[in-house]
This record gives C-alpha cells, sequence and structure tokens, in this order.
C-alpha cells in the first residue's frame, strides 16, 4: 500500500470578509469550514495517512474561540495517522504563549491524532515498517526576509525514508514578494536540502499547474475554497502517493463549493446586453459570487431592457454586487433638444453621430460641451 498524504494550506478560518452584504459574508465564512470537512471526508475515503496543514489554517491570531473549537471538531474526525498542523504567517508562532496556539491546543488536548508542529525538528512515523520523517518550519512572525528552512541542513537525515519538508512562504517565480517580506524560497535551494517533496503555503494558486503526474519537487496546495475574486480556481488541495520513499502519483482535489466570478463588460446596444444575459446564464447561480461592474453608453429603450435584465440576476443569484455606469447613448432627440439646429454643436455632433466607426466621439463631444457651457 503507498503511503498516502492529503495537503492542504492557507485555509484562513476566520476571514471576516467585511467588503460583502451580510448574507453573502454568512455565506463566505461558512464555506471556509464546509470546505474544510470535505476535503477531510475525501482524505478520509481514499485512506489517507496524514493530513498535512502547510500553514495559515487561521486568519489571524485572533480568530474567535468558536472558530477554532469548530475547525478541531472537523479535524478531529480524520481517520487516518495524524493531522499535521504548522502555522504560517497569518497565525505564526511566536513562543508558548501565543495565543491562538494556546487555544488550539487547548482545544485538541485529548485527541492524539492532531499534532501541532510549531518545533524545528524532525517528527518521524513508522508506516507499515516504513519510515517517514516530516521536516516542519513554522513561521515564527508575519513576516521575515530568511526562509524558515534553514536548521534543515544541520540535521541528520535518514536516506532510507520518506523525507518530506512542510514550509510556509513565497517561493521565487511563483508568487510576488520583491521586498523579500514573506520567507522567501527558492526551487534550488529547496532542491539541495535534499528531502523527497516539499509540502509548501502561503502562495494561493496551486502548483503544479497539472492536475495530475508523478513528478514534482514541490506542492503548493492553494487555498481550498476561494476567498476573493482574485482567486480564480475553485478550491484546491492535493492527494500524494509515495511507495519506496518516492513520489508516485499526485491528484488535484477540489473541495470548494463556491466561485467567485467577476463580470466586466461595456454595453454599447442591444448585442452586448444579450451577451451579458448568456455569460450570466451560463452560471450556476447557487454557487457563483458574482461582481458585475457595467459600462458603456445605452438608448433609454436599451437601458430599460438592462434594468430588467439585472433584476433578474439580482432575483436569480444568492450572492451578486453591481457596479453600473452606463451613460445615456447621443442620439437625433438629444441633439435637437439641447442644441438650436444649424448651430456649430449641433453640425458637430450630427456629423460624429453618424461616424459609425467611432461610437463613442459623440458621446465624448457633448460631454465636453457640456463642460465648456458651465
Amino acid at each position: 500500500m503507498p503511503i498516502r498524504i492529503v495537503h492542504t494550506a492557507d485555509n484562513h478560518i476566520g476571514m471576516p470578509f467585511r467588503q460583502h452584504d451580510d448574507e453573502t459574508r454568512i455565506r463566505l465564512i461558512e464555506e471556509r469550514f464546509t470546505a474544510l470537512e470535505r476535503l477531510i471526508c475525501e482524505a478520509n475515503e481514499n485512506y489517507a495517512d496524514f493530513f498535512v496543514i502547510s500553514g495559515d489554517l487561521f486568519d489571524s491570531s485572533r480568530v474567535k474561540n468558536s472558530s477554532i473549537e469548530r475547525t478541531v471538531d472537523v479535524l478531529r474526525h480524520f481517520t487516518g495517522n495524524s493531522v499535521l498542523v504548522l502555522p504560517g504567517n497569518h497565525d505564526f508562532f511566536s513562543g508558548e504563549d501565543t495565543e491562538v496556539w494556546k487555544r488550539f491546543r487547548k482545544a485538541s488536548s485529548e485527541f492524539s491524532n492532531i499534532e501541532l508542529l510549531v518545533t524545528t525538528a524532525t517528527v518521524s512515523f513508522d508506516i507499515d515498517g516504513e519510515t517517514v520523517q516530516f521536516f516542519p518550519c513554522p513561521c515564527p512572525s508575519k513576516t521575515g526576509k530568511e526562509p524558515v528552512t534553514g536548521w534543515i541542513p544541520s540535521v541528520e537525515q535518514n536516506l532510507e525514508a520518506l523525507r518530506i519538508g512542510i514550509a510556509h512562504g513565497n517561493v521565487e517565480g511563483l508568487g510576488l514578494d520583491a521586498d523579500d517580506r514573506y520567507f522567501t524560497m527558492t526551487m534550488p535551494d529547496l532542491e539541495s536540502l535534499g528531502l523527497t517533496t516539499w509540502l509548501l503555503g502561503h502562495i494561493h494558486v496551486p502548483f503544479p499547474t497539472t492536475p495530475s503526474g508523478c513528478d514534482s519537487p514541490i506542492f503548493m496546495a492553494g487555498t481550498h475554497t476561494p476567498d476573493s475574486v482574485r482567486c480564480r480556481h475553485v478550491g484546491s488541495a492535493w492527494l500524494l502517493d509515495f511507495e519506496e520513499s518516492q513520489l508516485k502519483q499526485y491528484t488535484q482535489l477540489h473541495p470548494g463549493r463556491l466561485q467567485f466570478i467577476r463580470i466586466e463588460q461595456n454595453l454599447h446596444g442591444g448585442h452586448d446586453i444579450s451577451k451579458l444575459e448568456h455569460a450570466c446564464d451560463n452560471l450556476d447561480p447557487d454557487r457563483v459570487i458574482l461582481d458585475l461592474k457595467l459600462s458603456g453608453q445605452l438608448s433609454s429603450d436599451e437601458q430599460n431592457i438592462l434594468n430588467q435584465l439585472l433584476q433578474k440576476i439580482e432575483d436569480s443569484f444568492q450572492s451578486c454586487s453591481l457596479s453600473v455606469n452606463i451613460k445615456k447613448k447621443i442620439d437625433e432627440d438629444i441633439i435637437g433638444s439641447h442644441y438650436p439646429q444649424g448651430t456649430l454643436a449641433e453640425q458637430l455632433l450630427s456629423k460624429l453621430l453618424a461616424d459609425q466607426d467611432h461610437p463613442n466621439d459623440v458621446t465624448l463631444a457633448h460631454d465636453l460641451i457640456k463642460e465648456i457651457s458651465k
């Protein structure tokens, strides 16, 4: 039987989502827990030996005690050997008095299968006669210039064992950290430490970019369920199989059920409104957190059609935010009502209105004339 690991990170339990309305905020807070529950169930269904959390299980050190207790209640249902929890930069470990981890230890004290990795020392297990060594690299602070892997070269390794590093921080070339503020590691440095593989957190985008395979020196879990419109995937984790102390297979898991989608569209007529309607009809309104940003120019009739569509969208989607900046399309009636026939302004705007190759010019000219008139 292979040694099997489910790898997750950046769960950010306790993220407040204050920028959303109350109903959406409650949905998103709840999804952090339920996606973790799904992942534990999937780990159990696949008979995983270890459930590894590579940092930022919690969004901050000030997470509510009820959130800590509920998280422990989810993790304790893992039926494999151990849940291994590493502090990341959001929930860093700065000593035994670190409040979030004091409360976590208290909540998990009766569950021997949950282990908090706060010491830079090898943690070893024997699984069916095979030795597994984990090399935990907890974050000691919110930010840091140096990688947290510096202790490993001085430790003797069992070269016959499966050797797995667990760390949290930026990886050069994968994330943006121009000032090296987040414990930046490099691929060559990680590979030089001689471990079988690395299970990493911090970057919310999964790596490798292929959903399955049999070779990768590192794994970045990505967040288990999206946390903002910047997160384009639907939630990610990894199922890893090892045989004879080598990686044999990896498969991406998708425990999330919600997805952020932003639609930005410039509307200039009925055809564009139809495209918007088609795009929204292709989404699952129960799973999508929809963010619409609309601009453009429409006639009065077209604006009425758009307003009806927006009402339909708001009624269909549980979570939808709108940003609408639609100007009234300039037509002959508007020109005639504002500018006497034969005047320079009327002649200019009429000529621009007839120019089908540059439909925005007439609106720009109208706005400039109004501004000058003030």
